[in-house]
């Protein structure tokens, strides 16, 4: 499977409290924090979160075995999302067992997931799933080689 890191080095290095190494600087500052100024933007966006953590929810094996951090069960303006063009969003998001995610806000793994479109021409798309230390270790550019 390959795997696709697009993420800014600024939104993973808040996320998860870690500096990266400057080979993993991102080559563009194209990507903007999610923004949604009318209703329909805000709906589009709660719905393109939703998605996002849907799918890192299934991927990883469902709610028995994981939860995603609580920004992605609330408003969606806060949740963890780079907004890469309109109606594209990357949504960066944290998760691991849920005992651990609930009581101690510890992370394990990190979703990447983008979701480009509205409604039923949506497209979701996992760039990466795996443990937070290698998606940090193996930086973005070595990322997008991998296979």
């Amino acid at each position: 499977m390959k795997h696709s890191l697009t993420v800014s080095s600024l939104v993973l290095a808040t996320i998860t409290g870690v500096a990266l190494p400057a080979t993993a600087q991102p080559a563009s500052g194209t990507e903007t924090a999610c923004t949604a100024a009318t209703p329909a933007e805000q709906i589009a966006l709660n719905a393109a979160k939703n998605e996002a953590r849907q799918m890192a929810e299934v991927t990883n094996g469902g709610l028995g075995v994981y939860r995603a951090e609580p920004a992605m069960h609330g408003a969606a303006i806060a949740s963890p999302c780079d907004m890469l063009d309109a109606e594209t969003w990357r949504f960066t998001i944290r998760g691991g067992e849920p005992t651990a995610v609930a009581l101690e806000e510890t992370y394990t793994l990190l979703s990447v997931v983008t979701i480009q479109g509205t409604g039923r021409d949506r497209t979701v798309t996992l760039d990466y799933n795996g443990p937070i230390e290698q998606y940090i270790q193996i930086g973005r550019a070595s990322c997008r080689e991998r296979v």
